[in-house]
């Protein structure tokens, strides 16, 4: 999936998660003289509110141009350029020099987390946070409305996300101390189909044509009798790198 071509979708429909980026800034102790960095940035929403929020020196890896370009619009203070989260250790990222390392929504492109976390571990100064958030198999069999609407989106997730606790051992392997999941949801009216009909999430362009169409169709039948609470989740994968 060639992610250039999403980006201005990602831009239009995509929101930090509620609570996410607040917590992260105060679990990590995040002010204007940290340093954090986003991997799988894409369109930089959480590192452009984080940074907006703390002051902090930004950096956002992507390896999608088209993505840091849409990133580059915020009003945020951001250093962004290009790189995979499975390459960290070719970025030339300086060790031990990152108090908050995180990803959102990024993790089930890599094949093999562990090297991953081994330079996240690198990278990060002793006592700094690393946090992944992805998506459990709860929130994938949970979510409204695409586990509705779209129910093959749940087998195409839940073939490419990595269990939680397969992703808490690979943390632990890699050196990291303190491992723990959270779960940030809301929920909100949702009242217009559009960011479905452009496929805002990854998944819908991963299942077949009927099924998307007829989702939309159905969705949109919904929609005109009244809006439906939808949920916004992800689960925080957590950990330091010891002191």
């Amino acid at each position: 999936m060639d992610y250039n071509q999403l980006a201005a979708e990602y831009a239009r429909h995509r929101r930090p998660y509620p609570g996410l980026v607040e917590f992260l800034a105060e679990l990590a102790g995040v002010n204007g003289d940290s340093n954090v960095l986003e991997m799988g940035c894409g369109t930089a929403n959480h590192l452009a509110a984080l940074q907006r929020l703390t002051g902090a020196r930004a950096l956002g890896v992507d390896p999608f141009p088209e993505m840091l370009k849409a990133a580059a619009g915020h009003e945020a203070e951001l250093e962004l350029r290009t790189g995979r989260a499975e390459e960290i250790d070719g970025l030339g990222l300086p060790e031990a020099s990152f108090d908050l390392i995180f990803s959102v929504d990024m993790i089930h492109y890599v094949r093999e987390p562990a090297r991953y976390f081994e330079g996240a571990l690198r990278a990060l100064k002793p006592g700094g946070v690393l946090c992944t958030a992805t998506d459990s198999e709860e929130i994938i069999r949970t979510r409204v409305p695409v586990a509705r609407y779209f129910p093959s989106t749940v087998e195409v997730e839940l073939g490419r996300h990595h269990a939680i606790d397969d992703l808490l051992a690979a943390l632990r392997s890699a050196g990291f101390t303190d491992g723990r999941r959270r779960v940030f949801e809301s929920t909100y009216e949702l009242t217009d189909v559009t960011k479905y009909r452009e496929k805002a999430f990854s998944s819908l362009h991963l299942i077949p044509d009927e099924e998307f169409e007829s989702g939309v169709t159905a969705l949109a039948a919904r929609l005109a009798e009244g809006p439906i609470l939808a949920n916004n989740r992800t689960c925080a994968v957590l950990a330091r790198r010891p002191e």
